[in-house]
């Protein structure tokens, strides 16, 4: 891969967010990204991908994959969204959905680049709708939280498990390893050190992940639990999907994040999914091993298109 010409994505401002872009500029926008794309060795199915009626609709969703994932894991559910007549758009990650599963180029994705990802998402779906909701899992919900405190442009926000912390690290300890994990060297880690590679995971996604990305990912969920204190959100409305099984992420610090949401006034809907059904982290490929979503997507498609 020429690291000397980055995604487009990846090189742009992430102090300013990208203003919304008109109907046709979107569907420009998505075509220049799907011919950069081209020149990437990617897995096949890992491209962006955008579900357009022909026409700006009412409403548009922006879904974002989590971390070693890709746009395939959101590809059954944005259907789904397309067939109830929304235009639906599913950007990749930079650095994500490489043919090499052991990519080290997953390692090198930090903070600039992933705002200025949403922002430039963000852009295209206000083009490709009248109205902006955003839904993202894990890695992929805290950038849909930070949409939801920082971002106008953002009519709903749905993250679904975000990453503000993880049962293994204790509450105190979080935000100094965060920090300290983004200066240290980069190394590379199973999510399942027992089986490895053992294919047990869907072949479009990474089975090891950069402890420097980790690091950065929580930092920034934590950034948005710490300006929520201090400001209210920028979106209309929010529902937070949590899950009682998650044993990926810990939950009281997104409930704090909520409480602090709903404090300032915003319309702020939890949502969890009970213990007794015993859901994966990611609820949402279908790929996954236990998958449940013959379960979990038409709860999921009841908040996002109605709220609560």
């Amino acid at each position: 891969m020429n690291r000397t010409s980055p995604d487009p994505i990846t090189a742009m401002p992430s102090a300013v967010p990208s203003p919304t872009l008109s109907y046709d500029a979107a569907l420009r926008r998505v075509a220049a990204l799907a011919a950069h794309e081209a020149t990437l060795p990617l897995n096949p199915v890992a491209h962006s991908f955008a579900l357009n009626h022909g026409t700006s609709t009412e409403r548009c969703f922006l879904l974002v994959h989590g971390y070693t994932n890709c746009p395939q894991q959101f590809r059954a559910f944005g259907e789904l969204l397309h067939a109830r007549g929304h235009n639906v758009y599913v950007p990749r990650l930079p650095h994500h959905g490489l043919a090499d599963r052991f990519t080290p180029e997953q390692g090198q994705l930090n903070r600039a680049e992933l705002l200025g990802y949403l922002d430039d998402a963000l852009a295209v779906a206000g083009g490709l709708g009248a109205r902006v909701s955003v839904i993202g899992i894990s890695a992929g919900a805290v950038l849909a939280a930070y949409a939801a405190q920082h971002r106008p442009q953002v009519e709903m926000a749905m993250p679904i498990a975000p990453m503000l912390g993880t049962p293994s690290i204790p509450a105190w300890a979080t935000w100094p390893l965060a920090t300290l994990g983004q200066v240290l060297p980069n190394r590379f880690r199973w999510w399942d050190p027992e089986h490895k590679d053992s294919r047990r995971s869907p072949p479009h996604c990474y089975p090891r992940y950069a402890t420097r990305v980790l690091a950065t990912m929580t930092a920034l969920g934590l950034e948005v639990l710490r300006d929520a204190a201090r400001q209210p959100p920028r979106a209309r409305s929010i529902v937070v999907v949590l899950n009682e099984a998650d044993e990926a992420i810990t939950n009281p610090p997104v409930e704090r994040l909520a409480a602090r949401w709903h404090a300032h006034g915003t319309p702020v809907h939890v949502y969890w999914f009970p213990r007794e059904r015993q859901l994966i982290h990611d609820c949402i490929d279908p790929a996954q091993e236990l998958q449940q979503v013959d379960y979990v997507y038409p709860i999921l498609l009841e908040l996002a298109e109605y709220g609560w």
